[in-house]
């Protein structure tokens, strides 16, 4: 059990590390005119600070307990990163994003 657990940790961390990547680094202009349309001049800053987040959940999801060091922080950051995923969710839906063009995208990184 704990070796399957340790390979979901590692899935997911990789999958929030490559989320950070695509909302920090190569954010597509295409896709933030809509982003643009509801926030304005604040969809940049918001992407920036939603990839730092993403970033230190996914480390947060296997450093400290890989480290054996605060170890209640694994629990937290996947508590944290859930809570950031059901925000995540609300927006895409009002952004009237089809699933399955999300689907498409998330298994093409």
């Amino acid at each position: 059990m704990n070796i399957v657990l340790w390979v979901v940790q590692i899935v997911l961390a990789l999958k929030f590390f490559s989320t950070a990547y695509t909302h920090g680094v190569r954010a597509d202009q295409a896709k933030l005119q809509r982003g643009k349309q509801r926030f304005g001049a604040m969809t940049r800053p918001l992407l920036t600070v939603i990839a730092l987040c993403t970033l230190l959940g996914g480390a947060g999801l296997i450093l400290p307990a890989a480290l054996g060091i605060l170890t209640w922080l694994t629990p937290l950051a996947a508590a944290l990163l859930a809570l950031m995923m059901l925000g995540a969710i609300k927006f895409h839906v009002t952004c009237c994003e089809s699933p399955k063009s999300r689907l498409i995208l998330s298994f093409s990184l």
